[in-house]
């Protein structure tokens, strides 16, 4: 199917074996310079924190270090019913600050659109843009199209009937008054399936398709009604058709990737990480030799774009290794992500969480919520060295969703201090 064959596409841009990194000890804080740069892979030695009676003063990662690990030891009433992996990183110095189940694979929710996003930064780049195109292989002569008119959906899930108006208008502008031929709708972006690889069924699903129009299936019709309501005619009716690669194009829509990752990761839009991830599908474009080799660890499964899967496993040092990734290129990657990511206290999905702390307004996290799985992946600034930090929290087998969100809002606090 050609469901898998682009989410094998977006694996084999993605996916190679990662360097074994930090242990899982629950005390054990783990740091090391990084060998080729602050922002590259993250390891080291496990160094324990010194103890009350030692004279050396210890460092801001060591206090923060010990403050951690008395916060989860008061935990123990969450941690022995569920599951944590927790890894934190001092980007600024290149320490691993602190290493709880690192390595654990753990279902990231919505945390997987990070993944997406910033491979999408990396790989499109910042300035790509989705197109909704009308394409035809037909000659053009005294205002009359003599033949079919393809609309091929770009899979644009912010579309509106405006702005398939504006394409209609961009097509009477090319000069087009009448269609001898049909119109015929191109969804050939993607395979016919309507669900991602691995969703329950009982989910709220979005609908799969390349012709959207208000994220849900209709871009064909309202394309007819666009087309009538310009003056233009159409001798034939609506139907299936993918347009050659021969075809010409007339008119495009365009869906700058920005406007896209703002849902995307404030809200958490499904259709709009899917619509995301086909585009990734559809680039056939390779990703950078170091995002390759992160992603494709053995603790890394990506199944889709959204975190709607069950097949999706991800690693806390798989995320901190993106977000430091994505940190060293301020340009193409980490301004466009931090501008798409919920601010804690401020907006999307962190509106109401960290109010009142430190790490409101600081903290830019994507939050991750199915049955049982609570996540947050993101970074913040800590406020009194000026440093900036990345840290990935799973909580899994949480049956309370909210014990995993003030866990994870009491490590983030600590982080901002």
């Amino acid at each position: 199917m050609m469901r898998k064959f682009f989410t094998a596409i977006f694996i084999a841009v993605v996916t190679v074996a990662l360097v074994t990194g930090c242990g899982s000890s629950r005390k054990a804080v783990r740091r090391q310079q990084l060998p080729d740069g602050r922002m590259t892979a993250l390891g080291g030695t496990t160094v324990t924190p010194q103890s009350k009676a030692s004279k050396k003063a210890l460092t801001p990662s060591e206090r923060l270090a010990m403050r951690i690990d008395s916060l989860l030891q008061t935990q123990d009433s969450l941690l022995t019913v569920s599951q944590l992996g927790l890894h934190i990183v001092n980007l600024t110095t290149g320490e691993v600050v602190y290493s709880y189940a690192a390595q654990q694979r753990m279902r990231p929710a919505s945390t997987e659109k990070v993944v997406t996003a910033i491979t999408a930064l990396d790989v499109l780049g910042p300035h790509y843009q989705f197109q909704t195109q009308l394409l035809t292989t037909a000659p053009l002569k005294d205002g009359v199209l003599q033949g079919d008119l393809y609309i091929k959906g770009g899979m644009d899930p912010l579309l509106t009937a405006a702005d398939v108006r504006t394409l209609a208008a961009r097509l009477k502008a090319a000069g087009v008054r009448r269609v001898t031929g049909r119109l015929l709708a191109d969804a050939s972006l993607k395979d016919e399936d309507e669900y991602g690889w691995g969703w329950c069924w009982d989910d709220d699903n979005p609908t799969l398709t390349p012709l959207l129009l208000g994220g849900k299936p209709g871009l064909a019709a309202q394309m007819l009604t666009a087309l009538r309501n310009a003056g233009i005619t159409l001798a034939k009716g609506v139907a299936k058709g993918v347009a050659p690669a021969t075809a010409r194009c007339l008119a495009t829509f365009y869906r700058p990737l920005a406007e896209v990752l703002l849902p995307m990761m404030k809200e958490s839009d499904n259709l709009c990480a899917e619509s995301v991830f086909y585009q990734l599908g559809r680039s056939r474009k390779l990703i950078a030799p170091r995002i390759y080799q992160i992603l494709n660890a053995e603790g890394s499964s990506v199944a889709d774009g959204s975190g709607l899967s069950l097949y999706n496993y991800q690693t806390p040092e798989v995320f901190t290794r993106l977000l430091a990734y994505a940190a060293a290129r301020p340009d193409s990657i980490f301004n466009p992500l931090l501008e798409a990511l919920p601010i804690a206290g401020i907006d999307g999905t962190l509106k109401k969480r960290m109010t009142g702390t430190p790490a409101a307004a600081n903290v830019r996290a994507k939050t991750g919520s199915v049955t049982a799985v609570s996540t947050l992946v993101g970074y913040t600034t800590q406020r009194s060295t000026n440093q900036l930090m990345a840290f990935a929290i799973m909580n899994q087998g949480v049956s309370r969703m909210a014990d995993g969100r003030n866990f994870q809002d009491k490590v983030c606090v600590l982080l901002s201090e």
